[in-house]
């Protein structure tokens, strides 16, 4: 049973009936109800609304701003679950949102697909789900491509220091190949729900599919080089996704398309480097998950030394509950690797060193 909002026809009461069945009784005036026909006449007096709704969410979809043209396609599906443009709508104000919202826009475009009558809306709904694919694949590309430099510091300064649970440490928590992985996985439905024969037939699907497989094959270009800054690369079975999903994204292309640019041998991703290859032998007193107080460990000979443990205490229970706190933490553990490198071996100053902390270390024991 599905309950529908009617209003009487007899008395103008708002009331609720059962749309599986053909008739029904209004509950204050007792009149008879043809359901269909009421439900009807609901669709045809707020047609105004729709078109109303509909011109305002398009605005918003063209101002960027996808929440609220999301917000307008629903009121339009409230009033009509089976309007082409409510669902057309809902997919490409989806689009404008933050994040990869792949699989709403495709659940989306799919209810337009099933609702729509018109080809000149098919390929709307079709250009709308390949247009946004290379945008979200660059954002991809972006997000890899970022704090390069950074990272391969770190890892240059764990590897000196024998530090190697660290550097895999890093990559397991490296926020951005852990949303790639996501939206890599997601994007392409987008261009999967295009039948094959559609990019065959219409040249612009084709030129936009070709910038999809470049962008692919970039993104799994960067993938393995943001792999490669952790001395490993993208595994076999991680690379033959990547050629799969490529020729996948390729299918319906006309031959004059399928250019040496888009081919499986510029995803050769395993040959870019070697893999971690850790020494058969490690330092003692290595700190856990990537939480060691570097420069104070180097000073006092050990993780374990009262006086890191202190340190330790501090930053966990006082530095780690602020915003500035947090802030100096991270910027600690990007420039304290190297320092504590130094400090190491070198006497004199680690004298002087030591000195200042055992001051700071009996002001916290003091408080």
């Amino acid at each position: 049973m599905s309950l529908v909002n009617i209003k009487c026809p007899n008395c103008g009461a708002s009331i609720q009936l059962d749309n599986s069945r053909e008739s029904g009784f209004c509950s204050y005036c007792g009149s008879k109800v043809q359901i269909q026909e009421a439900i009807n006449k609901i669709k045809i007096d707020r047609t105004g609304d729709i078109k109303n709704y509909l011109s305002i969410g398009q605005a918003a979809e063209e101002a960027g701003n996808g929440q609220e043209a999301c917000d307008y396609a629903n009121k339009i599906l409230e009033i009509d679950p089976q309007n082409a443009e409510g669902w057309y709508l809902k997919m490409s104000g989806t689009g404008c949102m933050p994040g990869y919202n792949c699989q709403q826009m495709v659940a989306a475009g799919n209810k337009a697909l099933e609702f729509c009558n018109s080809p000149e809306m098919k390929d709307r709904i079709y250009m709308s789900l390949l247009s946004i694919s290379p945008l979200y694949l660059q954002d991809v590309y972006s997000d890899l491509s970022q704090d390069l430099g950074t990272i391969k510091s770190l890892c240059d300064s764990y590897k000196d220091l024998q530090m190697y649970d660290n550097i895999k440490q890093m990559l397991e928590n490296d926020i951005s190949v852990t949303i790639a992985n996501n939206a890599l996985s997601q994007i392409p439905a987008m261009r999967f729900t295009v039948p094959d024969e559609e990019i065959g037939k219409n040249e612009e699907f084709a030129e936009i599919t070709v910038d999809i497989a470049k962008e692919w094959i970039a993104c799994g270009l960067a993938l393995n080089k943001r792999y490669n800054t952790y001395g490993t690369y993208i595994s076999n079975e991680g690379l033959e996704y990547f050629q799969d999903i490529l020729e996948k994204i390729k299918r319906g292309l006309p031959d004059n398309f399928l250019t040496q640019e888009i081919s499986s041998e510029k995803l050769n991703l395993s040959q870019l480097s070697a893999p971690i290859n850790p020494p058969k032998e490690r330092v003692d007193n290595q700190p856990p998950k990537n939480e060691g107080c570097y420069i104070a460990t180097a000073v006092y000979g050990s993780y374990e030394a009262p006086e890191v443990i202190i340190l330790r205490h501090f930053r966990d229970n006082t530095l780690n509950k602020t915003y500035l706190g947090r802030w100096f933490i991270k910027t600690y553990y990007c420039v304290s690797p190297p320092i504590a490198k130094k400090l190491k071996n070198a006497t004199a100053i680690n004298k002087f060193v030591r000195l200042l902390l055992n001051k700071w270390v009996k002001h916290l024991e003091k408080h």
